[in-house]
């Protein structure tokens, strides 16, 4: 048996799907984050289970080969990245087996078509944005990020992997925090109002915009901080203001007002143009975006006769690159706010064939009769089980998956194959460089 709080000392001899170093004691597996493969461990135990338990690394006995001290100095504070202390090289390795053990494991396919991993074009400096919480420390304003798996707050003065266009801005606002009258809001007794910094940068087009979160309705604190926020660069198209009420890990709420300047700013991605507001998502890592998305579109290998279903389409981002190619595209997307978006951003483009649909994927797909080609780049969760039912009935010639979780993919794959649909090839991108993140893109066919 063993107990929290035990000190055992194990070997290493792979890594999780969190990055985490896994080994072995008595029979339990013992993950361990921070520790990697070929290393001996002094280990504390954190957490116990029938068959596993989670573990602090104490104390590194015998070091891996591969270990390389990280770049960043919060490596081993802040939860932001993984496998900092991997080598680049061994990282790519490391998420191709990920995807490989995953559909093994889960799905039970053949992870032969499972390719190498394509590295990020920056393997530093390359989210194009950053959401902060803001804390008040010795009676100044300082924002951070929460250390792994915690609400502990870690202070950061700055972050590696943020692009060099978000940094500079956020030097300049660290200064404005200083000389601020705004009250930080404090988790521990709910007192207090500003809550997060957000930085949505386009990297392209080399502007950004700034989302101050906040407990409360705008202040009079909250518009001078705004001015000099915007007055700082002129790189701040726009300082908008999100009200989030509730006690909760929700960061941002409902409600949006711009404080100044413009309420949104735009980014070019394989020669389209697109909006990106405060509430938009957009991929952060732009430049594997459009290396991820010209395989998709070579995966698909659309003709000017075909219909193609884009189910989960967020802002249009698909749609519009496959318009371009096809007769029609029908874009699906359960929320609102991003139809809404995904039509300026076909407008903004001049594209006209394409149809977006505000709708659940699952209820929406069995009015379609029949359509050539379906782009399914769900969420985490993966696709509901109709779905991929109703993409049988369907019977499009080819299905080309996104994913950013091996683990539902490789489910969902099996799904499909069950219907008669091959995996064909598979192609890992490194979209988070330095955490343990990978996305793919499949391609199926009939």
């Amino acid at each position: 048996m063993i107990s929290v709080n035990d000190e055992i000392q194990i070997e290493i001899r792979g890594l999780g799907s969190f990055g985490e170093g896994i080994g072995s004691y008595n029979g339990y597996k013992i993950f361990v984050m921070g520790a990697l493969p070929q290393e001996e461990a002094l280990v504390r135990l954190t957490e116990c289970h029938k068959t596993y338990a989670h573990a602090k690394l104490l104390k590194i006995l015998k070091t891996s080969p591969d270990r390389i001290k990280p770049p960043c100095p919060y490596f081993h504070l802040c939860g932001g990245c993984q496998i900092q202390h991997l080598p680049y090289e061994k990282q790519l390795l490391y998420k191709q087996q990920k995807v490989i053990d995953a559909l093994q494991r889960i799905g039970k396919i053949d992870a032969s078509s499972v390719l190498p991993c394509i590295s990020s074009p920056l393997p530093l400096h390359y989210r194009n944005k950053v959401q902060l919480p803001v804390r008040l420390e010795k009676n100044a304003i300082v924002s951070g990020f929460y250390a792994h798996s915690s609400h502990d707050f870690i202070q950061i003065d700055h972050c590696l992997i943020h692009c060099e266009i978000g940094e500079s801005i956020y030097k300049n606002i660290q200064k404005i925090f200083k000389e601020s009258t705004i009250e930080p809001y404090d988790p521990q007794t709910g007192k207090g109002d500003l809550k997060h910094l957000i930085i949505k940068s386009a990297i392209h087009a080399k502007k950004v915009l700034i989302v101050l979160v906040t407990k409360t309705k705008k202040s009079k604190p909250l518009q001078e901080l705004a001015k000099k926020i915007i007055q700082s660069s002129p790189l701040i198209h726009g300082v908008i203001h999100n009200i989030q009420s509730k006690e909760s890990n929700t960061i941002l709420g409902q409600s949006y007002e711009v404080l100044e300047g413009e309420e949104s700013i735009q980014e070019t991605l394989l020669d389209l143009t697109f909006h990106i507001s405060a509430a938009s998502f957009f991929q952060v890592n732009p430049l594997q975006a459009e290396n991820l998305y010209r395989k998709a579109i070579e995966y698909a290998d659309p003709k000017p006769t075909d219909i193609i279903l884009d189910a989960y389409c967020g802002v249009g981002t698909l749609s519009l690159l496959f318009a371009k190619h096809a007769k029609k595209v029908i874009g699906i997307e359960v929320v609102l706010q991003a139809i809404e978006n995904a039509q300026k951003n076909a407008t903004l483009n001049r594209i006209q064939n394409v149809l977006f649909q505000v709708a659940k994927v699952e209820t929406f797909i069995p009015t379609l009769k029949a359509v050539d080609t379906v782009l399914l780049n769900p969420p985490r969760k993966g696709c509901d089980a109709t779905v991929l039912k109703e993409i049988a009935r369907l019977k499009p010639e080819k299905v080309i998956y996104i994913s950013c979780d091996p683990a539902t993919l490789a489910r969902d794959l099996a799904i499909l194959h069950s219907f008669n649909y091959k995996l064909k090839e598979i192609q890992p991108y490194d979209m988070f460089p330095q955490t343990s993140h990978v996305e793919t893109v499949a391609l199926l066919k009939s």
